[in-house]
């Protein structure tokens, strides 16, 4: 009965609009407090000690590395890059879409970040050439996907603290997935591009490439680092957090001289409120986790599920279906935080590998950032691009096939995701 109220608390206060975190945290201590075996001080210590993770610390600074790359000339450097390479398809602008999005992905691990950041400079290029928004919104909405899955990602660094998993394992495990989604993506500006006609550019000349190329390399190194760092043993993905926003002050501000001391310094403040809710939302789902620990719904989920099947490749299907599902309510961070605990323990038992756990989690997540009700990159764009909110809908739905797609193969091709991490030696 009291999981019950405990479940009521939390979905009004969601629709009432009120933040997750404070759903999350006000919904678990009306348990707490109604229930004559709990103290409030257990509240209390959960929400203290779920952020104090070392591994943690990497979310803030690979975030706001990705805010000093987006506001220090990187982005408008890779966009001219991808544009000179495959610009001069048919619908090249879609091809360069992706393109950006996949070497931006190496330095933001943030969905968002790539909609509102990259996503601005993509969409103004694509308006100014002739396309039409709806084409113009789908291919940036679904591409910015691709940022949290090909490393760094932040998702991953989440998942990696909950489930005592290598975060770099998960880095390089996301490697070949977001490149498939980059590839159906690529698959479906084809097919529009034949359909609606859309413009070529003009080829670029190889000199006009290499000096695009050059531009941009110190910003294409940043992947590489922080990938090669964490497997030859020079630092720790949460060190390699620190290590990328260094390179990226010295990169933005000394190499290209973009990035002001007094824009540093407002980075660093909208870092902050973008982090707290985030920080806050590890803090309430954690609370809210140890409840429904508490009230063993991990276990009575797992009976029910392994009563249904004990087939794996059917599970990995229910598991997609009930991500998908809290994918279009939830916040990624909490989907993660309450869905874990439940799901590792029956991944486990049908020899399901926890990397490929990981990444199959975290795009089906992604997946939920196009869908409504609570589809935050929509948000991002219907914002950035003065459309109403269900033109953009209407404009991203047709992408989400592509995504799917790639998830297909991505669940049930397990080497797609093991492959590079026992190359690598995480396996």
């Amino acid at each position: 009965m009291l999981l019950l109220i405990m479940f009521i608390v939390f979905v009004t206060m969601l629709i009432l609009g009120f933040p997750i975190y404070l759903s999350l945290i006000a919904s678990s201590i009306i348990y707490i407090l109604l229930s004559p075996e709990l103290n409030i001080l257990m509240a209390v210590q959960r929400i203290v000690v779920a952020p104090d993770s070392f591994t943690l610390l990497a979310v803030p600074f690979f975030i706001l590395a990705g805010q000093i790359m987006n506001s220090g000339g990187v982005t408008k450097r890779i966009f001219a890059f991808a544009k000179d390479l495959v610009g001069h398809f048919r619908g090249g602008l879609g091809y360069v879409n992706v393109l950006a999005s996949i070497i931006f992905a190496g330095m933001s691990g943030s969905a968002l970040a790539d909609a509102g950041g990259l996503g601005l400079v993509e969409i103004k290029a694509m308006r100014d050439e002739g396309y039409d928004d709806k084409f113009s919104i789908g291919v940036t909405a679904s591409s910015s996907t691709i940022g949290p899955i090909i490393p760094p990602s932040i998702p991953f660094v989440i998942y990696g603290a909950m489930a005592n998993v290598s975060v770099g394992g998960l880095f390089v495990g996301g490697i070949i997935p977001g490149l498939i989604m980059g590839a159906a993506l690529a698959v479906m500006v084809y097919i529009m591009a034949r359909k609606q006609g859309y413009p070529r550019a003009e080829r670029s000349s190889l000199k006009k490439i290499l000096l695009s190329f050059y531009e941009a390399f110190l910003a294409l190194l940043m992947p590489l680092i922080i990938i090669g760092g964490i497997w030859i043993g020079f630092f720790t993905p949460t060190e390699s957090a620190f290590v990328s926003i260094l390179y990226a002050i010295i990169v933005t501000g000394f190499v290209y001289r973009e990035l002001s001391l007094k824009s540093l310094l407002s980075l660093m403040i909208e870092t902050i409120k973008m982090v707290a809710p985030a920080i806050m939302i590890v803090a309430g789902a954690s609370l809210f986790g140890w409840i429904l620990n508490y009230e063993k719904v991990d276990k009575y989920l797992m009976s029910l599920i392994l009563s249904i099947t004990t087939n794996k490749w059917v599970i990995l299907f229910i598991i997609n279906i009930i991500l998908l599902f809290l994918g279009m309510f939830l916040e990624v961070i909490a989907v993660i935080m309450l869905m874990l605990p439940i799901l590792q323990p029956i991944t486990q038992i049908v020899g399901i590998h926890p990397i490929h756990l990981g990444v199959v989690m975290v795009l089906n997540l992604m997946i939920g950032l196009l869908t409504p009700p609570v589809g935050f990159v929509l948000y991002i764009l219907s914002s950035t691009t003065k459309r109403p909110f269900n033109y953009v809908i209407k404009a991203v739905a047709p992408w989400i096939l592509p995504l799917l797609l790639a998830l297909v193969f991505i669940t049930y091709i397990l080497e797609l995701v093991l492959f590079l991490p026992k190359v690598f030696g995480f396996i």
